[in-house]
């Protein structure tokens, strides 16, 4: 029998994904974004086509007066922040964007708040 795997964020990203979807209008915009390989082919695949390791799990976009507001929500169950997480962290933050871990919806809701990104509803 096979091993089944465990990936305790899939859960809780599909109910981010669902709320971002209700809660947020254009000119907003955001995308999750897969980087795992699924195993050491896949990786290397992903890899040459240029996915960096440590990308936020999901990248949000909103235009403000002078810039775009950028925020990436890193979606946490029991983990803490792998090595290339914190450094996409740091590189994110060093162009003045905004990273957020989030464990919940009301983390997700805080992130969107504190970056200034208008949600409708909930």
């Amino acid at each position: 029998m096979a091993k089944k795997r465990r990936r305790p964020e899939d859960g809780l990203q599909r109910t981010v994904a669902d709320l971002l979807a209700r809660i947020l209008r254009r000119p907003t915009i955001w995308s999750a974004i897969e980087s795992a390989g699924r195993g050491p082919i896949h990786g290397a695949i992903l890899k040459g086509k240029g996915v960096k390791p440590g990308w936020s799990d999901i990248l949000v976009m909103h235009p403000s007066t002078h810039r775009t507001i950028v925020l990436g929500l890193e979606l946490k169950v029991d983990a803490s922040q792998s090595k290339p997480q914190k450094q996409f962290e740091d590189d994110l933050m060093a162009v003045n964007g905004y990273y957020e871990i989030c464990r919940s919806i009301d983390d997700v809701l805080y992130a969107l708040k504190i970056a200034g990104i208008p949600s409708y509803g909930r």
